[in-house]
């Protein structure tokens, strides 16, 4: 052991999470290090090319998003270019005070009564001890936590242990995005799904080896004209995943960046504004939802998700959908619902009526439960502080949720949760305690404190339902919500339409 560190809080890994953390705990007075394995921050935001920010709201992210808008690095409301923002993440940390190690890798911990004495990482310099009072684990795999003996849990009971499908984001370049919108409300006119339909003729026409995945995100890349536009797009898709395994995570880069050359040509010989496009880049790292997930003092379930339950000691909001990725349907995509015994408000229920191929090992009954769209539950506390080791708080993917309720790990949620965990970990400093013994409300309560409204209703333009419920609401055009067959979307229904099931 050639070097050592010591810091009051270390924070392992920089992604949104990390970086919010370790922001939030310089802040709040406390010595922090912050360290992560690439050469940049921002994880999947940035070297992952998701690049879009969903339920930003407030606080860092939202500091986070003015500042990217304030250098033209923003396509509002929430689309991010990746490469300027690694350079504003990196101000953002070292102008708090927070010290940046990269190319660093924990590896194992050393324990001493149920607290981390040491976390020994691998770098250039060779094995490193890093000393710390508290511990933020935010490296997505919940790794410190599973060295230092945590209980975790993998994958999904339902789908005997397999992960979320995976995705592998790319660039493209030269894209008429005025040309491919109009295609997009064309198509949605005639009830279609533009990608999912010219996937269907391209696999048909031998032009595509195979469908791919229903549904297409593409993110504007900032500063790109709307008529030669660089976008990123997440489509490439992996199934049948294990996430902690090193050989199944190299096949799923491996089969998605082949995906991806696949895509290129599609795209261009059937996607109306894509006729001139190519790839301008690949992402750098793999876009992993799900691997390990703590226990925790509190474990989020789905059934909190879709009933929008709120918390005494609520530190983040999530206000989307069920974005469970379907683990072994390529043609399905998603798993939008829970199955619950009998309806409960506010969620949007029906009796069950989804497929084998949506449950391939045992097809539960009773009710499909959805997020009513315009609805919101709260992330607790209590659900980043893991169970056994006292000097440790995981924010991001890998917090204390079941397999469906992790949908709450999109980026604005985790840049919450992460502040959260860097406030928490600041008051366990100063005040001499651990994360357990800290009320959870005096962390809300310093969360409103320091910009992220909790006790004030979301802004619509970050949280993806709301957004579509205020623009529909606006022009009059909601009757009520439901979710229509077929799919697996909960979606408003339009006034004029046949009443499915309320």
């Amino acid at each position: 052991m050639t070097r050592r560190f010591d810091a009051e809080v270390l924070v392992v890994g920089g992604g949104m999470a990390g970086v919010a953390a370790a922001i939030a705990s310089a802040r709040n007075g406390a010595n922090t290090l912050l360290i992560e394995g690439q050469t940049s921050l921002g994880g999947l935001a940035t070297n992952g090319l998701v690049t879009g920010i969903v339920d930003a709201d407030g606080g860092i992210c939202k500091e986070f998003l003015d500042r990217m808008d304030g250098i033209g690095a923003l396509y509002p409301p929430a689309q991010i270019d990746p490469e300027k923002a690694k350079y504003v993440l990196e101000q953002m940390v070292l102008e708090a005070g927070v010290r940046i190690l990269y190319g660093i890798y924990a590896i194992e911990v050393t324990l001493q009564d149920n607290l981390i004495k040491e976390v020994i990482c691998w770098c250039k310099s060779g094995k490193v001890p890093i000393e710390a009072n508290v511990v933020v684990d935010t490296s997505g795999d919940a790794d410190v936590a599973a060295y230092a003996g945590v209980p975790c849990e993998v994958g999904s009971i339902e789908y005997a242990g397999l992960n979320e499908s995976t995705t592998l984001c790319f660039k493209l370049s030269g894209v008429n995005m005025r040309k491919y919108n109009e295609a997009v409300r064309e198509a949605r006119e005639r009830g279609l799904m533009l990608i999912a339909d010219l996937q269907e003729k391209a696999v048909q026409n031998g032009d595509l080896p195979y469908f791919v995945f229903p549904g297409c995100l593409i993110y504007n890349v900032p500063g790109t004209p709307e008529e030669d536009r660089e976008v990123t797009v997440t489509m490439a898709h992996s199934f049948y995943c294990r996430c902690t395994d090193v050989e199944d995570l190299t096949r799923q880069i491996l089969e998605q960046r082949q995906q991806i050359i696949y895509l290129e040509k599609f795209f261009r010989k059937y996607v109306p504004g894509f006729e001139n496009c190519r790839i301008s880049g690949f992402a750098s790292m793999l876009g992993v939802r799900d691997s390990r997930r703590i226990r925790g003092e509190y474990v989020l379930t789905s059934e909190d998700v879709v009933c929008a339950r709120k918390f005494e000691d609520g530190i983040a909001r999530f206000g989307s959908f069920l974005n469970t990725h379907h683990p072994t349907s390529r043609k399905l995509g998603f798993k939008r619902h829970i199955h619950l015994k009998e309806p409960k408000e506010p969620a949007v229920c029906r009796p069950a009526q989804c497929t084998a191929e949506m449950h391939p090992i045992g097809k539960p009954g009773g009710y499909e439960a959805r997020v009513r769209p315009g609805e919101y539950c709260e992330i607790p506390y209590r659900s980043l502080v893991p169970l056994k080791i006292d000097n440790l708080l995981v924010a991001g993917r890998c917090i204390s949720a079941d397999f469906d309720a992790i949908a709450v790990r999109i980026i604005g949620p985790c840049m919450s949760m992460g502040q959260a965990a860097g406030i928490a970990a600041a008051l366990c400093v100063k005040n001499g305690t651990i994360p357990r013994k800290l009320d959870g409300k005096i962390v809300r309560k310093k969360m409103i404190e320091q910009g992220v409204p909790l006790d004030k209703a979301p802004d619509p333009r970050y949280f993806r339902w709301m957004a579509v419920v205020s623009e529909l609401k606006s022009k009059g055009e909601i009757d009520y919500i439901v979710t229509p067959p077929p799919g697996d979307f909960a979606a408003p229904i339009l006034k004029g339409s046949q009443p499915q099931v309320s």
